[in-house]
Order: C-alpha cells, then structure tokens, then sequence
C-alpha cells in the first residue's frame, strides 16, 4: 500500500511540475446539503469562503429549522425531502454538479463536515484548483477524533486542527470531490457507479464527524426522529447517525469505522497541520 501511494504521488507531482504557473484563476463553484447545522456550516464556510467567492458556494438547504440557513456568504438553493434518502441525496447533487459545469471549469463537492486540503508543504487549497486538470480526483480520507479524556471540548472560535492531535486513516472517505466532468458517484458518495479510482495522496479529505465527543452526541439526537427512506432503513446506510444511547454512542464513537473489516487505528496528527484550519 505505502508503496503504491509512493508511486502515485510521484507520478502526479512529476505531472504539475512539467506544468507552466497557471495565469488565470480558474471558475469554480463549491456545492453541500444541510440539513440543521448550527455548528459545521459556519465551519465549513469559514474555511472553504478562503477559495470560493459567496456567488460559487452553493447550499441545497434539506428543509433546515433550526434558522442556521438564514446567513450570507452563499447561494440557498431549496432541496426540500421529507425523510433521510440517502439516493435522492445523491441524485439531487450529482444533478447539480452535471449543471454548474456549463458554466465553471471546476465543481467541488462535499458535504458540511469534509474539509479537503493538499498536505500543507503544497500550499492552500486554490493553488492546487489552478492548476488542476484532470476529469476527477479521490482524496486520502482521514477522521478527526475526540480523545476526550486528554482533550478538551471544541473551542469553536479558535482552529480545529489546534485543538485536536489525532485521526485515523479511513479509505472509505477517499472521495472524489474536486470534478471537471460529469459525475455518477455511489451512493454516499464514497467511490464512483463505475468503481474508478484516481488517487492523489497529497490531497486529503478530513472527515469531522468525531471532532467532538458531545458535539457529534448532540448531532445525532437532532437527527433520530427524522423519517427515513424505505430502502435507507433495509440497507441500514448512516445507522450511525442515529447511536445516542451513551454507552452505545461510546462504543461507536471509538471503536466502529462504520464500514466492515476497517478497524479504527488511531495515528497522532503531525504538527504542520495544525494551522490548516
């Protein structure tokens, strides 16, 4: 595997490196689904409003309550569903993406608690969009977790990768979610219909999930009682989601990947990520 990345990454810096400084900035939009996010949405927009003029974020708003919508810095587009549907989420998006790309040279798309940033020596996330040109790429995924006994809360006025020194390596968030060409992702997005594969290990995708202990809880209470889609429930696809038991809660937030024969290896974060965001 280490020697695999090892090749990939070589091959895909030799390729920019015979690349010219790119001269314009290139057009590109950013697109998410929210549903009530009081917390990772001014998050997320903190860190992508960097690299995305308000006009290019894009927010399909599922039916939010909570007012967390009710802000600038992007452009609402109403997605109303009255349940949890994990495939019209997906076709709902990915119809958005094959749109916008009539009018941006990139799409980007994530959802509200996915940070993607190149590994730091590289520099920030736009230089990497400039020079970008390839049809799609995957990320290396990685989450964010909470050692509460050793870590404090979140302090969400100050850096989250100051406050947090550990991950573990997750392929199943090795999306792919910088686009330049029609998408046909899986549902959840996490690989493509086709199974297709085009991995940067410089890029990574920092899943936030965990980043919390008791932020992440009082997540998932607020999404129990939503209705969810028939086909959702027989799949059993983002159970997790709705874990709020305490002792069940635990056992997942630190001992379940959510994805089979993954286990959670839990590795300290080098300090040159510390001021990503």
């Amino acid at each position: 595997m280490v020697a695999t990345y090892a090749d990939a990454r070589r091959r895909r810096r030799l390729h920019y490196a015979r690349q010219p400084a790119p001269k314009i900035r290139k057009r590109r939009a950013l697109i998410t689904m929210v549903y009530n996010e009081p917390v990772f949405l001014p998050l997320w927009l903190g860190y992508y409003s960097r690299f995305f003029a308000p006009q290019d974020i894009y927010v399909l708003d599922n039916d939010t309550t909570d007012g967390s919508t009710d802000r600038e810095g992007f452009i609402r587009v109403p997605a109303p569903r009255d349940r949890v549907d994990a495939t019209w989420t997906r076709d709902t998006i990915q119809g958005v993406q094959h749109e916008l790309l009539d009018r941006y040279d990139i799409v980007m798309v994530t959802d509200v608690d996915e940070f993607v940033a190149p590994v730091p020596h590289l520099g920030p996330l736009d230089r990497y969009l400039d020079r970008f040109d390839e049809g799609w790429v995957n990320c290396l995924g990685y989450e964010l977790l909470h050692m509460k006994d050793v870590e404090e809360p979140l302090d969400l006025s100050r850096p989250i990768m100051s406050q947090r020194h550990h991950w573990f390596f997750n392929p199943a968030y090795d999306k792919a979610t910088i686009t330049t060409a029609p998408m046909h992702w899986r549902v959840g997005f996490h690989g493509m219909e086709d199974f297709s594969y085009n991995l940067d290990p410089d890029l990574r995708l920092v899943h936030l999930h965990r980043m919390d202990y008791e932020l992440c809880r009082q997540r998932h209470r607020s999404r129990e009682n939503r209705a969810w889609a028939d086909l959702d429930t027989e799949e059993r696809w983002a159970l997790h989601n709705r874990i709020t038991d305490e002792a069940e809660f635990h056992k997942w937030f630190y001992e379940d990947s959510c994805f089979a024969a993954l286990d959670i290896n839990v590795e300290r974060i080098a300090p040159v990520w510390h001021d990503i965001f």
